[in-house]
């Protein structure tokens, strides 16, 4: 290795690591105000939410990945464009290509290692994280446990805890327009409340109805029954989900998302190569007229790249867009950006 590759690849990684530690804190920031903050109220302790972010970081390393290397790239070869190291290479003969080699072998590097992380540790991360929250949290509702505490179940009755002995609670009524159930006792269980002992008085219009006796019946409550995750396609692998598109679509159904989610675990991390390429033809082309980024403009690019990859996503699962299109399209507009900057910027 040359010594202008180990400049450069020294200076790229210092940049990128800054550039992951920080993406990481904000996607894991992102899920205690998103996800967290909910289970709080329903009883999680620091150590399961510590255990929790724990779970999630791996996910959060394989997505930020790519784009703290776009970062690191736009802001090291605008550093080098202010202080004319780039005019300086070229004065010396070195060829752009020479420059983009080593960055492009970085950004194949960082591609195969995300890959390999959303294929193999990504998916067991975050089911792991799912059973913790369903085994220390859902199962254990600090907040039910709470005389005076009102709840919903998923018919869109009221539940109302009058007493709590221990783990068990009592004096249980739920109530709606139509009904009014009076339990003795009840007891929680994964996401189900289970009464016992109880009475069922039904209405039409203001006069009651019915009058009826239960030994034992299950509620289930809808503020427990909580999804960490919207998209339960990230907890599969490629192999499971090449198999659940083929179910699906065997059945007339159009995937979207789980397609969109398949697509874009080759995509983003060939994503890394792609900024490779964008980010040293931008800095040879904004060269030729004495032109530099700056940290403003390195924030709005990565961001126009994230805000792109969003949109995209979205779009295809929500069957908006082609699954493969939206997957690849930032790949592709940034790709074919940069090759036209490249091949046009200073020699």
């Amino acid at each position: 290795m040359k010594t202008l590759d180990r400049y450069l690849l020294r200076e790229a990684l210092g940049l990128f690591g800054l550039g992951l530690l920080f993406i990481v804190l904000l996607f894991l920031a992102g899920a205690v105000y998103e996800v967290l903050a909910p289970l709080v109220a329903k009883g999680a302790d620091p150590y399961t939410l510590l255990r929790y972010l724990l779970y999630r970081t791996p996910e959060a390393v394989a997505r930020g990945a790519p784009v703290a290397y776009l970062f690191a790239l736009l802001l090291l070869l605008s550093r080098m464009a202010e202080d004319s190291e780039l005019k300086a290479l070229l004065a010396l003969g070195v060829r752009r290509e020479r420059v983009l080699l080593p960055f492009l072998l970085l950004g194949g590097g960082i591609a195969l290692f995300t890959f390999l992380l959303g294929e193999s540790l990504v998916p067991r991360a975050l089911a792991q994280g799912q059973d913790l929250l369903r085994r220390q949290v859902l199962e254990r509702p600090r907040a039910l446990l709470t005389p005076g505490a009102t709840f919903q179940d998923a018919k869109g009755r009221v539940v109302y805890v009058g007493e709590v002995a221990g783990d068990r609670i009592g004096k249980l009524r739920v109530v709606s327009r139509e009904e009014v159930l009076l339990a003795e006792r009840g007891s929680f269980q994964g996401g189900v409340l289970r009464v016992e002992e109880g009475k069922r008085l039904t209405y039409e219009g203001d006069r009651p109805r019915t009058l009826t006796r239960f030994r034992q019946g299950e509620l289930v409550l809808q503020d427990l029954t909580f999804e960490p995750w919207q998209n339960p396609a990230n907890r599969m692998t490629l192999a499971e989900l090449r198999q659940e598109v083929q179910r699906l679509r065997a059945q007339g159904m159009r995937a979207g998302l789980e397609a969109t989610t398949y697509y874009r675990r080759f995509a983003e991390p060939v994503a890394s190569m792609v900024f490779a390429l964008f980010a040293t033809g931008l800095a040879f082309y904004l060269l030729g007229g004495s032109r530099s980024l700056g940290l403003v403009g390195v924030a709005v690019l990565t961001f126009l790249y994230y805000a792109t990859w969003s949109v995209g996503r979205i779009m295809g699962e929500q069957n908006a867009l082609n699954p493969l299109l939206a997957a690849w399209g930032p790949n592709l507009a940034f790709g074919l950006l940069g090759l036209l900057l490249f091949l046009g910027g200073r020699r």
